[in-house]
């Protein structure tokens, strides 16, 4: 699914007022701000499921939009960070509720994104303490579609082998497309030592 996140029109908004052209653009500023934060608002939680496998992935509003901001501070390069929630007891459903910014050492281009891992380690010590954890990455393709790259899968399929991680089945999510206009998500399970499984979502 598409998910519109432009912004309303506010043409001829100000038609008629007759006020200094600097107070003009503080309103029209506090305006966009308030008709943002109204589009962010209808952001919902979105699920992701398999019909092969039993895999679901449920993305909460507020991690989507933690994505969507990070996605327009970065303009035209890629982007990203980890994924941080937790798993049901059968171990079916991963559940994110936090999309982290991108570390500080991460490098990023227009077509490439190296995750780096500055702050991670005290982050995911204070998530653990409240009941969560590391589940997976996400990044940006700016301008382009949300399925996965070649270097996307090779870069998950290792983040599984690797036992440092603690995460059998890590998730990565990608946002495609415009943030400040209309993007899309997908989502993709790694379960270590078997084949990638990508995840429909779960249309409501």
């Amino acid at each position: 699914m598409t998910y519109s996140y432009g912004r309303p029109s506010v043409q001829n908004s100000f038609a008629g007022l007759s006020v200094r052209q600097g107070e003009s653009m503080n309103i029209l500023s506090r305006c966009l701000m308030a008709l943002s934060r109204e589009s962010r608002m209808s952001i919902k939680d979105v699920t992701f499921s398999s019909e092969v496998a039993l895999y679901t992935v449920v993305i909460s509003s507020s991690a989507i939009e933690q994505m969507v901001s990070e996605c327009l501070k970065a303009g035209v390069n890629e982007t990203g960070g980890i994924l941080i929630g937790s798993y049901s007891e059968d171990s079916s459903t991963a559940m994110i509720v936090e999309s982290t910014t991108r570390p500080a050492d991460s490098l990023a281009g227009r077509t490439t994104f190296q995750r780096g891992v500055r702050g991670l380690r005290p982050l995911l010590h204070a998530r653990w303490k409240t009941g969560l954890y590391y589940v997976g990455e996400w990044h940006f393709h700016p301008g382009g579609s949300p399925k996965p790259s070649g270097d996307d899968f090779r870069s998950m399929t290792s983040i599984a082998a690797n036992p440092g991680y603690q995460c059998l089945e890590p998730v990565m999510i990608i946002l495609g497309g415009d943030p400040a206009g209309s993007y899309s998500l997908s989502a993709s399970v790694f379960p270590r030592g078997d084949a990638p499984i990508r995840l429909r979502e779960v249309l409501i």
